[in-house]
């Protein structure tokens, strides 16, 4: 079997709690031949030391590269420059990523490797898990349902669908380092997050050759303090950049490639609708007013009739298109303050339930009390 080596990049910012179960997991997948290069974004926690000094104690095989990087200062929006740095350091034949917080599954992600040794491709994509940090549980991905409907093998255009239709992370894929090289990809650079959305477009758009696995290589951890998925103000503007980014990468005359476009950044905007914090209802309808009323009529009314719209997203996003932004700010704000209502009913009904429950007890013990006392003054001798 043909040897195909690979470059793990890894980064890093303030996960000083959860590097070690990270670098512990790739140490268990690294063989010989592969790097791992890690880039430490300007820490603060302890992390930039732990990989300067220590990335030899969590039992790498000899034969594996450590490539430690610490920046020293954080750079501008999110992982971006350190990935590129990463790519620009990379030497094998795959290119890998790995968030540091996230963990590799060994049996998974082996067998994704013997794959795309067997059957090299441009990129291969794979499925994944979701942990969440608060609940300590684990979960399918998203979009888990669209695997079932994925074929394998067929034209490339269908497969380029497929994979643009799947939730665009870099860590779930792997990537053939001379393909990136050939068609300068690489991760936009600037004061924003979300950054792995055009270039998860990019390189599906430029792909001659993609496979597919659905089988789970890493655990992407949720919900912990700090993240970036976790936020909720204008920092979630991003995605309206991303879009027009996205937008001029596609040819003017493949309308499908436009649709999966408007139809991607709708479903983003399904999920911000229900997180923005009150300050950024504002500016963010302001950005997502300008971005979408730019999108021509023809394109936006063939959105609307494949998707049905019935989802509330494509009330918000044709208010906003219309330019009400007030209107649609209101709609927000009101949808806000009834799922508070809804949370302090629950509550209530809880409290209420717990309340119930206590003062049968209390009842329940009065009457003993009671029967007590009677008992002890009947059974008095007289």
């Amino acid at each position: 079997m043909l040897k195909m080596t690979i470059s793990f990049i890894l980064t890093s910012y303030d996960i000083h709690p959860y590097l070690p179960q990270c670098l512990r997991s790739l140490a268990a997948v690294a063989r010989s031949g592969d790097e791992v290069i890690v880039v430490d974004d300007g820490s603060t926690d302890g992390s930039a030391e732990m990989i300067a000094s220590g990335l030899a104690d969590f039992g790498f095989n000899p034969g594996v590269s450590l490539q430690p990087v610490c920046l020293g200062t954080n750079t501008m929006g999110g992982v971006g420059i350190p990935a590129n740095i990463g790519l620009s350091m990379a030497s094998r034949d795959i290119v890998f990523f790995v968030d540091g917080d996230d963990w590799i599954i060994p049996e998974g992600f082996n067998r994704a490797r013997a794959q795309m040794t067997l059957t090299p491709a441009d990129i291969l994509v794979a499925n994944y898990r979701v942990f969440d940090e608060t609940g300590q549980t684990s979960s399918r991905p998203a979009d888990a349902a669209r695997w079932h409907r994925l074929i394998h093998k067929g034209a490339i255009e269908t497969l380029r669908l497929q994979a643009l239709s799947l939730i665009g992370v870099p860590w779930r894929k792997f990537y053939r380092r001379s393909f990136l090289l050939e068609q300068g990809l690489r991760f936009p650079e600037g004061d924003f997050f979300y950054e792995d959305n055009p270039f998860h477009w990019a390189v599906c758009l430029a792909a001659g050759s993609i496979r597919f696995l659905d089988t789970a290589i890493c655990q992407h951890r949720v919900n912990r303090p700090g993240q970036t998925m976790g936020e909720s103000g204008m920092a979630l503007a991003a995605f309206f950049t991303h879009f027009e980014t996205i937008s001029r990468m596609l040819h003017p005359n493949n309308a499908e490639h436009h649709l999966l476009a408007v139809s991607w950044l709708l479903e983003n905007m399904a999920w911000h609708c229900d997180r923005l914090s009150p300050d950024a209802l504002y500016p963010y309808a302001v950005r997502a007013a300008a971005t979408l009323s730019a999108i021509p009529g023809p394109l936006w009314s063939r959105a609307m009739e494949r998707s049905g719209h019935l989802h509330p997203v494509w009330t918000a996003a044709e208010r906003l298109r219309r330019g009400d932004i007030s209107g649609q700010v209101a709609s927000w704000e009101h949808a806000r303050l009834h799922r508070r209502l809804a949370q302090v009913e629950t509550h209530l009904a809880g409290i209420a339930e717990t309340t119930k429950g206590s003062l049968a007890r209390l009842r329940g013990q009065d009457a003993a009390d009671r029967f007590a006392a009677i008992k002890a003054t009947f059974g008095k001798p007289v």
